[in-house]
């Protein structure tokens, strides 16, 4: 099941461990051990993604973790965040990525808190309309203004979430200010 499914042949099996391995080898030259690419292709597996598929995951995972100085589990649970909750198809992850270097590169905002915050937020975010893109300016707000990230991404969460399911007393309260808060979430 790792590199296939049921029906999946052995040969298509073995050419898929030889194409893991060839992109391990590859990695090796930024620091990244094979047994650690292998370890990630496999976890990519273990997630349903085959073929093309789990190659792009595995090189866009290992790719943000070069670039963020990151650990290759949280910029794999990064990725599987994007492609599951944003819906960011596998060919467009390296745009993605792109994006959020130039985060790091232009804003306080580092990779690292970026890889902290999405699989946290990532939910309320896309429920309420809103990209990576989204989260990253949200995010890079909160580091300006002297939050951190799991902080920040604790707090939009929370806050998020309130205005998708506000209480029964919070609605009675906007009512009384003449604001309907049901109205924000449709």
């Amino acid at each position: 099941r790792v590199y296939g499914e049921i029906f999946t042949t052995s040969a298509e099996t073995d050419k898929a461990l030889k194409d893991i391995e060839l992109l391990a080898q590859k990695f090796t030259k930024y620091g990244v051990a094979v047994a650690d690419t292998m370890k990630m292709a496999a976890d990519v597996a273990a997630t349903g993604k085959q073929g093309a598929d789990l190659m792009n995951q595995v090189s866009n995972a290992t790719r943000l973790a070069v670039l963020g100085g990151i650990d290759q589990q949280k910029s794999l649970d990064t990725i599987i965040s994007l492609t599951s909750t944003f819906g960011v198809a596998s060919k467009d992850l390296a745009n993605n990525i792109d994006f959020l270097n130039a985060v790091e590169n232009q804003t306080v905002t580092s990779l690292d808190d970026i890889t902290t915050a999405i699989p946290k937020v990532a939910p309320v975010i896309k429920q309420l309309g809103g990209n990576v893109e989204d989260l990253a300016y949200f995010i890079t707000a909160m580091k300006e203004g002297g939050v951190n990230a799991a902080e920040g991404a604790n707090a939009l969460k929370s806050g998020l979430s309130s205005l998708i399911n506000p209480t029964d007393k919070a609605t009675a309260m906007f009512k009384k200010l003449g604001s309907n808060i049901q109205d924000i979430v449709l």
